[in-house]
């Protein structure tokens, strides 16, 4: 009787782990390939406003600036807004400096030590363009990176955010890993549901409709998309679009910390969304998955893993194999498959050693996250209690 019920603990933690993950992804990309069709071109481009908010970012800014000097998007039709938090460092020196003389660039100072937060609603909330463009100022775009974002606006009216896919300036493989399945499952969910998740490393927003950011946000970037896509406009991810995130995890120690962290963050936004009377039937569902997966996928992994330990003493030695090596292939495969978009594209036996270690990194930072997001940090909170050195 008891190896009967730990054979029934482990076959029913795999498959609900399986569909949790490897199932979600294979389903959501049938439907994408089921509705998929030809991009349609863009005869002209609108006039758009590139904002960069900052905060006590003297070392950045500089270059970020330069930056977007090299995008590709019609320098005539870019205005370049930076928008200053209340930098008490050379920030805003430097950027005087740096735009003395430029037509199409302006800085605008708020005081008192903004957060991200204040930066967004301010500019949201006083557009000059229809379209805006907010990047970070510890990123990097693809010269290409606002002209797809931009052409992924004017394509469907009904869009009115979208992020750019995030590439890590990481040594550490785990790290690129997660961002390369992140980037493809928001994106599904983008198609899927008109409800992606995006990065505030950098989005373009269609200013038609003002919403603002709740003053609790923790996760700027998150509020503002479930904002959105609860109201019923669509929020979708460009993977054309490229940018790269330099303040990132470089040994598995700080992959730990950054994901916990994050984590906390992501999931305070899902469990206090933002409040509409009747929100869409997709928004309610995605965001219901999401919570789900963030809720179980751990135990699920844990009770697996216990199981399967108990289950080489028992007489259902060799069934479980089965069941393991389905739910490794189908994890590798997918892994695999996706390879093509990390910048190194490394070997297929260090790519499955890294998408192991990935595994167990990413469920001992999901067990050992909190409820409670320990700092308010850099996509909206207060300045004070955000230690830069642990920044994304």
């Amino acid at each position: 009787m008891f190896d009967t019920l730990i054979l029934v603990l482990f076959i029913g933690s795999i498959s609900l782990l399986w569909i949790a993950t490897c199932g979600y992804v294979l389903i959501l990309r049938l439907l994408v390939f089921l509705r998929s069709g030809p991009l349609p071109k863009i005869a002209d481009y609108p006039e758009i406003a590139v904002v960069i908010p900052t905060l006590n970012e003297e070392s950045t800014i500089v270059k970020k600036i330069k930056d977007i000097e090299r995008c590709d998007y019609p320098k005539e039709r870019m205005t370049l807004v930076v928008v200053d938090g209340g930098s008490t460092d050379r920030t805003v020196e430097f950027i005087k400096k740096e735009i003395s003389g430029a037509k199409r660039s302006k800085l605008v100072c708020l005081n008192n030590l903004k957060g991200k937060v204040d930066q967004v609603n301010y500019i949201l909330k006083n557009p000059g363009e229809k379209i805006i463009v907010f990047t970070d100022a510890d990123s990097r775009l693809a010269p290409s990176c606002i002209r797809e974002l931009v052409g992924t606006l004017m394509r469907d009216p009904k869009t009115v955010l979208v992020g750019a896919a995030v590439r890590p300036l990481s040594r550490l493989l785990e790290e690129r890993i997660h961002w390369m399945l992140l980037n493809y499952i928001w994106w599904l969910d983008g198609e899927v549901f008109s409800c992606a998740g995006i990065s505030g490393v950098c989005y373009a927003v269609n200013c038609r409709l003002f919403l603002p950011i709740a003053p609790d946000a923790i996760a700027e970037d998150i509020r503002l998309g479930l904002n959105m896509s609860a109201h019923g406009f669509r929020v979708r991810i460009c993977r054309r679009a490229i940018a790269y995130e330099i303040r990132v995890p470089q040994n598995s120690r700080e992959f730990i910390k950054f994901r916990r962290r994050r984590g906390a963050s992501y999931v305070n936004e899902l469990v206090h969304p933002p409040v509409h009377p009747n929100p869409p039937l997709r928004w309610r569902l995605a965001r219901f998955i999401r919570c789900w997966q963030f809720s179980w996928i751990p135990w699920f992994s844990l009770s697996l893993i216990i199981s399967g330990c108990i289950l080489p003493l028992t007489h259902y030695r060799s069934l479980p194999l089965l069941f393991l090596v389905v739910l490794l292939l189908s994890a590798l495969g997918q892994v695999f498959l996706l390879s093509s978009h990390l910048e190194k594209n490394p070997g297929i036996l260090e790519l499955g050693k890294a998408t192991f270690r990935y595994a167990v990194l990413t469920l001992v930072s999901l067990l050992a996250m909190k409820k409670i997001p320990p700092v308010l940090g850099p996509i909206g909170g207060k300045e004070e209690r955000y230690d830069k050195s642990s920044a994304a």
